[in-house]
């Protein structure tokens, strides 16, 4: 809630209440007071309420027109020459005007100038407001939690300022943009400054996104004890940017992280993209980060809150380790940030490689080569290990050689390098290397008709009698899936199907899956439906615990993850995909289009997926399967076939194979 300045002492009364209301509270609270009017009275001035435009007009000096629409909102003078400090709240990206009112209540015509796009922020342009007060930054350095935080708006009433008290809660919140306040706040105030007990300003209110709570923006948080300020000391270093009508983008690096921990992970590079600032400034995969603008690297956070503030043009230092243990040297690079990265096309060598159980120090060994791939054609055979990797040409390291001492080393570097791209790379076989080139290709859409034995995808063998049926229990299961799984100890691919809601899945199900799963060695979960009409939310969470079950009876490959179904069970199985996240590395579906207002990520290092599509019986169902093909081509996915299945059952020999080379280098 925001009060009128004239409610404060009204408001300070019911926090001593709330606080405990100590006996003899009253002149502390007396002092309180006055110092927070105090506060507020020194920038009170420059806040100023801002309007949209619409139909009612009036005038200003500039003989401009303006009137006003409705969502009244915040801004705040940051030059009396006549720049206004707004929110993209109250001035969107389609505006072309706005209204400023003055605290007099004089009406104003604005035009915005520029925009930090990744705060929410917008500059207007007014003509001189001389009556408005200098204002003062907080350093940086000075926030600390716990200090006593104002915030000061004029959405409520131009006449008079609301006020709400609180504290910092944070200082460096939405990955380095922001600090957080639990100052109530709302979209009346965005715009407004943050204030301290001395009547400097900490920042300008802003609807920042809480990513944790996987937020579009900060407004779902304004009625819950949470707020966000941008710097305006952050804001007052890129003034003379805006001021010149520059839009200011998010700065992009273009690397991705071996971990999947975006958060404690280790700041090893895996990848960095072909073309990307990294790329040119000469970062590498396998490099980890120590610090970037001498600011210490001791984790993938700390990286991205280093990074994440800058915008698109800025220059940074980003200081590496390259090399291993005793023979790592420390390397400089001062890549300057773009505001978007070229489309990611995945390069590919045409292998599979065994699981490697995440051993960090064993080289990427080669199970299978797919024929009449770039590998084949190059010669190299299965069972050879890829010690190193140079680009030799349209590389982002060209020339250097990069040591690929694991599969996601491997991965990593192959994937910032582009399909036609020729490599050279370090085979060694035994105590010998040698060096074979090889010219990448283009990741494939379509399941080759060989894949790996057995023996590759992690099974031995043996025909169906080598594979057993499993039920995945578990205390907290209220419908227990079946597992088909291979013969065999090392780690094995993994296909979830889903077919039509019944309830529990029988043993007669799975019978139908064993000739296949034994071919490609692959496994296979059959998840059952708590309800016997329809798939639910309940039982996404069944399927996350069935991988962990079948993970205690057989250790499972983790680039080779894949969700598949047919009608209900494929819409199911992108929702599945989806809640899966990055673990999840294919998706294939028949009759089933993919559900409304679903997001689509471009394909990224780590992300991409490999689909398969099938279905379109009909006029309308194929024109929605060409829609949904063209979507996720456009976004950088590899999308293949999934041929008509009729009223069979589950193309399983089909489904096996793929996922067999999901993990496909």
């Amino acid at each position: 809630m925001n009060w009128p300045l004239g409610m404060l002492s009204l408001v300070m009364a019911s926090m001593v209440v709330a606080v405990g209301g100590a006996a003899n509270a009253g002149e502390p609270t007396l002092a309180e007071e006055a110092a927070f009017r105090a506060a507020v009275a020194q920038v009170a001035g420059a806040v100023v309420r801002i309007e949209p435009v619409a139909g009612a007009a009036v005038t200003g000096a500039a003989g401009e027109e303006a009137g006003v629409a409705s969502g009244p909102s915040t801004g705040l003078v940051v030059d009396p020459a006549g720049l206004v400090v707004a929110t993209t709240f109250a001035v969107p990206e389609t505006a072309r005007e706005a209204v400023v009112v003055l605290p007099d209540g004089r009406r104003v015509a604005a035009k915005p100038l520029g925009r930090d796009v990744p705060r929410g922020i917008v500059l207007l342009k007014t003509d001189p407001i001389p009556a408005a007060p200098a204002i003062e930054p907080v350093p940086r350095d000075l926030l600390a939690p716990g200090q006593w935080t104002i915030a000061v708006g004029r959405g409520w009433s131009a006449a008079e300022p609301s006020v709400s008290v609180g504290i910092l809660s944070a200082v460096d919140r939405g990955w380095g943009l922001a600090v957080q306040t639990d100052a109530a706040v709302s979209p009346m105030n965005y715009g407004g400054p943050l204030i301290d007990i001395a009547g400097r300003v900490i920042g300008v209110v802003a609807p920042l996104p809480a990513e944790p709570a996987k937020m579009m923006r900060g407004t779902e948080l304004y009625d819950a004890g949470i707020g966000f300020a941008v710097s305006l000391e952050d804001l007052l270093a890129v003034l003379p940017r805006l001021a010149a009508g520059e839009s200011l983008a998010s700065g992009i690096l273009g690397i991705s992280y071996r971990s999947r921990d975006a958060i404690n992970g280790a700041p090893v590079i895996a990848s960095v993209r072909q073309g990307s600032p990294a790329a040119r400034a000469g970062l590498r995969p396998g490099d980890r980060i120590v610090a970037v603008d001498g600011r210490l690297v001791r984790r993938i956070a700390d990286a991205r809150h280093a990074v994440a503030p800058r915008h698109a043009g800025d220059v940074i230092d980003v200081e590496v380790d390259r090399g291993r243990g005793d023979e790592a040297t420390r390397v400089t690079a001062r890549p300057a940030l773009a505001a978007a990265l070229p489309p990611w096309r995945r390069a590919i060598l045409g292998v599979v490689v065994a699981a490697d159980d995440e051993d960090e120090d064993e080289p990427a060994r080669i199970e299978w080569v797919m024929p009449g791939g770039a590998a084949d054609r190059a010669g190299v055979a299965a069972g050879c290990h890829v010690a190193s990797l140079v680009p030799l040409d349209g590389a982002s390291v060209d020339g250097d050689v990069v040591e690929t001492p694991s599969n996601a080393a491997l991965a990593g570097a192959l994937a910032g390098l582009e399909p036609g791209g020729k490599v050279r790379l370090g085979l060694r076989r035994g105590d010998d290397v040698t060096a074979t080139d090889v010219v990448l290709e283009e990741m494939i859409r379509e399941v080759p008709d060989e894949v790996p034995p057995p023996s590759a995808g992690g099974g031995v063998g043996g025909g169906v009698d080598a594979v057993r049926v499993a039920r995945l229990g578990g205390a907290d299961v209220a419908v227990p899936p079946l597992a088909v799984i291979p013969a065999g100890r090392s780690p094995v691919p993994v296909l979830i199907w889903f077919g039509s809601p019944h309830g529990a899945v029988d043993e007669a199900e799975a019978t139908a899956w064993k000739g296949a799963a034994a071919a490609a060695g692959v496994a296979v979960i059959l998840p059952g439906s708590r309800d016997r009409r329809e798939w639910s939310g309940d039982d996404i969470g069944g399927v996350a615990r069935a991988i962990e079950s079948l993970h205690a009876l057989r250790p499972l490959d983790a680039s080779r993850v894949a969700v598949a179904g047919r009608g209900p069970g494929g819409v199911f199985a992108w929702l599945v995909a989806d809640r899966l996240g990055t673990a999840c590395r294919g998706v294939a579906v028949f009759d089933a289009p993919l559900p409304r207002r679903f997001e689509i990520d471009d394909a990224e290092p780590g992300t991409a997926k490999w689909m398969l599509l099938g279905g379109g019986r009909d006029d309308d169902a194929a024109r929605r399967l060409v829609a949904d093909r063209d979507r996720l081509a456009r976004a950088g996915h590899a999308v293949g076939t999934l041929a008509d299945l009729g009223d069979g059952g589950p193309p399983a020999a089909l489904l096996c194979r793929w996922a067999a080379v999901l993990g496909l280098l």
